[in-house]
């Protein structure tokens, strides 16, 4: 379990803005998909568990380095962290 605060927002993310209070979860709900819109299911098409992952679901790549290496998300939250990015679903 995490909470955060929002500090900054992404392009084409209108339904958060900074300042607000947040919980960053593996499951999230994109909104759009057949799941999402289901009362049945929260398995979301976009934001399910996926433990291989390791970067951002977009275009798979991490927003953290240490050393010039790359630092990868575990289920897309990375809560263990004083800062992080993730999905806003």
């Amino acid at each position: 379990e995490a909470g955060g605060i929002v500090e900054s927002v992404g392009e084409g993310v209108t339904d958060l803005q900074p300042g607000d209070h947040v919980l960053p979860i593996f499951t999230g709900e994109c909104g759009d998909c057949p799941h999402c819109h289901s009362e049945e299911s929260n398995m979301c098409d976009l934001l399910r568990i996926n433990t291989e992952r390791g970067g951002m679901i977009h275009d798979g790549e991490s927003r953290f380095s240490i050393n010039g290496k790359p630092i990868h998300h575990f289920l897309g939250t990375s809560t263990f962290s004083e800062y992080t990015v993730v999905h806003s679903g």
